[in-house]
C-alpha cells in the first residue's frame, strides 16, 4: 500500500473538520450550546472526543466557525460586492434569503436560537458584526440612492422584516406564504 500525499491527508484533514461541523450543527440545534458538550458532538461525527481537539480549540471555537462560516458562505453565495451593490441585487437577495433557508433550515435554527441567547451571541458578536456592518453599509447606500431619507434606519428596518419574516419562515416551512411575502417585500422597496 501506498503512504498517503500531502494532498490526501489534506482532503480528510477537510472532510473530517466538515463532519464535525456538521455534528456540531446538530447537538448545537438539538440541546441547545449550554447543554452540548465536546462528547455529544464527537458522538454524533462517530469519532473520539480527543479528535475533536486536533480540528478545534473549544465548543465556543466550533460555534463560531460554524455560525460565521456559514454566513462567510452565504455572502459568497450572494457574490455580494458592497461596493457595487444595486437595486437588481437588492431584490435578488430577498429571494435568495428564502432558498437558502429552506437548503439549511438545521443551521438557521441555531442562527435564531443563538441570537436569543445573548451570553452565547457574545462569543460570535464581533466576529458576526464584522460581516454584517458592512453589508447594512451597502443597503444603506442602495436606498439613499433609491431616495430613503435615513438610509441607515431603513437599512436596520429592512434586516429587521427579513429577520422576523426569517423566523416565521423557519418555524413553519410547509405553511409560510413564501411568495407572498417576498412579492410584498419587493413592493415595499419598489424592486424589479
Amino acid at each position: 500500500m501506498c503512504p498517503r500525499t500531502s494532498h490526501q491527508f489534506e482532503d480528510i484533514r477537510k472532510k473530517k473538520r466538515h463532519l464535525i461541523l456538521e455534528a456540531a450543527l446538530i447537538v448545537f440545534t438539538k440541546k441547545g450550546f449550554h447543554s452540548a458538550s465536546i462528547a455529544n458532538i464527537a458522538s454524533e461525527a462517530g469519532i473520539s472526543k480527543g479528535l475533536i481537539y486536533n480540528y478545534f480549540k473549544s465548543k465556543e471555537d466550533i460555534l463560531k466557525v460554524t455560525l460565521v462560516g456559514g454566513f462567510e458562505h452565504i455572502f459568497k453565495h450572494y457574490r455580494f460586492d458592497p461596493e457595487n451593490f444595486t437595486i437588481e441585487q437588492f431584490g435578488k437577495l430577498i429571494e435568495l434569503t428564502f432558498d437558502l433557508m429552506e437548503d439549511d433550515l438545521s443551521y438557521w435554527k441555531l442562527y435564531f436560537s443563538i441570537l436569543m441567547q445573548t451570553d452565547v451571541m457574545e462569543i460570535i458578536q464581533e466576529d458576526l458584526m464584522n460581516i454584517l456592518i458592512p453589508i447594512l453599509d451597502s443597503f444603506a447606500s442602495c436606498l439613499a440612492k433609491m431616495g430613503f431619507k435615513k438610509p441607515q434606519d431603513e437599512a436596520r428596518f429592512f434586516g429587521a422584516l427579513l429577520d422576523g419574516l426569517s423566523l416565521n419562515y423557519i418555524i413553519d416551512p410547509e405553511h409560510f406564504p413564501k411568495e407572498y411575502c417576498i412579492n410584498r417585500l419587493k413592493s415595499i422597496y419598489n424592486l424589479p
